[in-house]
């Protein structure tokens, strides 16, 4: 009983939160961005856009149920500015890594990277409106946790050739760096007291979360040469060994946000926000696992079969299912 009454409240949660969102995002998102040509936004960018508002929505969830209150309007705006740069920023990256020649180390610059690689200047303005409005108790946080993100995207050690050499554990270090410090970005735009217990919990969420991302991103990753925890266990056929990891890691989250000061009720009430993802990211686990008993190895060739579709009404009510677990 005690698991359903918190997977109420986090539903509750949930859908208030997006509901909020989605209004915000018709008709406040795009005029918070302060654009100086709106227009110049195609409607795939917007779409993209879109895509990393309600993700990032979802975290702001998690922090919001943590702390035991929503955003602000000034969080709410910090929070858009920077889902429309950690978007404009990761196809940047993916663009112009393989034009740059300047043999620049861009090492904890994010500034001078984008002014050489935006020619539009739009991932430099995002930022400028977050700079603008963080105060300094948090901007150097803020910027700290941000080198740690732009020096990890811009290292490309998980791409084709330099990502052939990664052992297991680097792979590991690589994605809880990756996941972990872009969520406590986030989290820092938070105008609230960030303490070390909560950093560490967040951490530990974010690199959940980027594992979360992997598994579902399989067939991407592996086409596109992209070395992740996932594709690193299907190349040995190992997916025991990948699910162990991830029920691991579960488990270390878990662990974590309950060694967090806050009221127990914000804490497992934030968990099962977090069930909702795990729940899901167990279906796509599974789904795997039976195609591989079913063909004798992973169809890897194969996108119809391995990208999990959960619009699908059989993968939601296996979801649906798997929520009644308790965390």
């Amino acid at each position: 009983m005690r698991h359903i009454y918190y997977l109420i409240r986090a539903t509750l949660w949930l859908t208030l939160a997006f509901t909020r969102a989605a209004w915000y995002f018709n008709r406040r998102a795009l005029t918070d961005l302060a654009l100086p040509h709106p227009e110049s936004l195609n409607s795939k960018e917007k779409r993209r856009l879109k895509h990393y508002f309600y993700g990032t929505t979802y975290l702001s969830i998690v922090f919001c149920s943590l702390r035991g209150r929503t955003r602000s309007s000034q969080e709410k705006h910090l929070f858009t500015n920077l889902a429309a740069l950690a978007y404009f920023f990761d196809d940047l990256v993916d663009t112009f890594r393989e034009q740059d020649n300047t043999g620049i180390l861009w090492e904890n610059n994010p500034e001078k990277y984008g002014k050489t690689a935006d020619e539009r200047g739009l991932a430099l303005h995002f930022l400028n409106n977050i700079y603008r409005e963080l105060p300094d108790s948090d901007l150097k946080e803020f910027q700290a946790f941000m080198h740690r993100v732009f020096n990890v995207e811009t290292a490309g050690r998980q791409q084709k050739d330099i990502s052939k050499t990664l052992k297991d554990n680097e792979l590991k270090n690589v994605t809880a760096e990756k996941g972990g410090y872009s969520v406590l970005l986030f989290r820092r735009v938070l105008h609230h007291p960030l303490d070390p217990e909560e950093k560490t919990a967040l951490y530990q969420f974010g690199f959940l979360i980027q594992f979360c991302d992997d598994i579902f991103d399989l067939w991407f990753d592996r086409k596109e040469g992209v070395a992740t925890l996932a594709t690193a266990a299907v190349q040995h056929g190992d997916l025991y060994h990948l699910s162990q990891s991830f029920e691991q890691q579960v488990i270390t989250t878990i662990q974590a946000f309950r060694h967090t000061r806050y009221p127990r009720p914000q804490v497992e009430t934030a968990l099962r926000i977090i069930h909702f993802i795990v729940s899901i990211t167990r279906v796509c686990l599974k789904e795997y696992i039976d195609l591989q008993k079913k063909h004798g190895t992973l169809p890897l060739d194969q996108r119809h079969l391995m990208v999990v579709d959960m619009e699908r009404w059989r993968n939601r009510l296996r979801a649906a299912l798997l929520l009644w677990r308790d965390v």
